[in-house]
């Protein structure tokens, strides 16, 4: 099967089988355009903060003319059914009825044109308000990332210091002088310099790192889940999952040919994707999951530092995912920072703690914590691991609800959860995502800061009954 980039498509669209295939999946889309419309200038100004091309004037007129169109089927369906009462009167007089008739079906015409002409508008106005970014934290700093705490050190690593002593060498040399990183043989198999066998001890440490964060995080609550590999493209862009300009949509996904099915970056989207649709009680949540996957991304191999196992295109990756009240969503964005914090500290990894900027956060993100490892042989900090509450951005796109569980069925959410549904009845769910380990990132930390003079690898405490070793040497 062939697989090509990801490309842009609408979401309520007719007229070809993949198309028709994203109607079939039946999942509601509530993006709070009123609310949108009343505040206009935050959301246009929050656009600008995430420097994204979204266009928040462009939406509220769209949105307006959506309102506009329906007001006009009520006022021709109104007018049918006056019509249609009229007609059913015993009463009326005979030379009325062929006037009537002619009428309603005129009416009848009517409405099916300003109906087609709606579905036409409203698909408009979903392509540019899907890419409204998320409301932005007040913690969020606009432009420059902010330092918020350290991991197994006490001072933040000058990256232009010149260690100069012999064993900062890049994971890549420490890898094919232990005979565990083989680059050169993949270019046969899958291109240059974006994909490795990994040997020996290497493949073993992969598995000890899945197996520890996976027990690890499991212990804490999270629920066990192997995810597919694959999701529909509407489940990736309903995630949110869209590039800050589209033109760029092409460099990000993998998608198979023939096919509405895309190969994940992240198990965040078939976890997302796991309860559209659905309307949870409150008393269920949160709901907490760690998911093990294979990730694949079509974003261009770096070079120099970005080289070796840092930029690839399939990786394997471990993740925590939850869904949460709004009540709860920022105690569990503290509790999944909480975590990766002991699992990096446990893996004797130094790094440093950074909030992440606006400009930088993607577009289901309010908030974004980053970890970033030292990486000797890159003589900088390289990202191992990010947090983010995507608040009900996810939810919302994909129809994940949950009904308050202490209040009757005649009460409502206070006006101010910007969560709560139409009805106010119900409330959309907030979504958090955590990284647990990036294994080929992870690798590099581990090879980078545990190299030894000889030219090993001291294993990490917590891996060593994985690996049934000490130290990793040449054998």
């Amino acid at each position: 099967m062939m697989i090509r980039a990801c490309l842009p498509r609408r979401f309520l669209s007719r007229g070809t089988r993949h198309q028709q295939e994203e109607v079939s999946l039946g999942i509601k889309m509530n993006l709070n355009l009123a609310w949108m419309a009343e505040n206009i200038d935050d959301v246009a100004t929050n656009i600008k903060l995430r420097n994204s091309d979204a266009d928040a004037y462009k939406v509220k007129q769209l949105y307006e003319e959506v309102v506009g169109k329906k007001k006009e089927c009520e006022r021709i369906r109104s007018e049918r059914k006056r019509i249609a009462k009229e007609m059913s009167n015993k009463s009326l007089e005979p030379d009325r009825r062929p006037g009537l008739i002619a009428a309603a079906k005129g009416l009848k015409q009517d409405l099916a044109k300003e109906e087609a002409s709606l579905e036409d508008l409203q698909e408009i106005l979903n392509t540019h308000a899907t890419r409204i970014p998320n409301l932005t934290s007040p913690e969020t700093p606009p432009i420059e990332e902010k330092l918020i705490g350290l991991i197994n050190a006490v001072t933040e690593r000058d990256v232009t210091e010149d260690i100069g002593d012999g064993t900062s060498e890049d994971h890549m040399r420490i890898g094919r002088k232990l005979g565990i990183l083989d680059f050169d043989s993949t270019s046969k198999v899958a291109g240059q310099s974006h994909a490795c066998f990994l040997k020996g001890d290497a493949a073993l440490l992969e598995l000890a790192l899945v197996n520890f964060a996976l027990s690890y995080v499991q212990k804490k609550g999270f629920v066990p889940v192997i995810t597919p590999d694959i999701a529909r493209r509407t489940i990736i862009e309903r995630c949110g999952f869209n590039p800050k300009n589209q033109e760029n949509l092409d460099s990000q996904v993998y998608q198979l040919e023939d096919s509405d099915l895309c190969l994940i970056g992240t198990s965040e989207i078939p976890l997302a994707g796991m309860m559209s649709s659905e309307l949870l009680d409150e008393k269920t949540l949160p709901q907490k999951y760690v998911a093990y996957s294979h990730c694949f991304r079509r974003e261009a191999q770096g070079s120099g530092t970005e080289g070796g196992l840092y930029r690839m295109h399939q990786f394997t990756k471990v993740e925590m995912f939850a869904f949460s009240s709004s009540r709860q969503s920022d105690s569990i964005f503290h509790e999944i920072l909480e975590i990766q914090r002991e699992i990096f500290e446990l893996l004797e990894l130094e790094c440093r703690v950074v909030e992440m900027p606006a400009i930088d956060l993607g577009a289901p993100a309010y908030r974004k914590v980053d970890i970033e490892a030292w990486m000797p042989g890159r003589r900088k900090y390289g990202e191992i691991s990010s947090a983010s509450n995507c608040l009900d951005y996810q939810s919302r796109r994909l129809d994940i609800r949950y009904r308050p569980s202490e209040m009757g069925s005649n009460a409502s959410l206070p006006d101010d959860d910007k969560s709560r549904s139409g009805s106010g009845k119900t409330a959309y769910v907030h979504t958090l995502n955590g990284t647990a380990c990036a294994v080929p990132r992870t690798m590099i930390a581990i090879m980078e800061q545990h190299q030894t003079p000889d030219g090993g690898v001291t294993v990490p405490q917590v891996l060593r009954p994985f690996l049934q070793k000490d130290v990793i040497t040449l054998v």
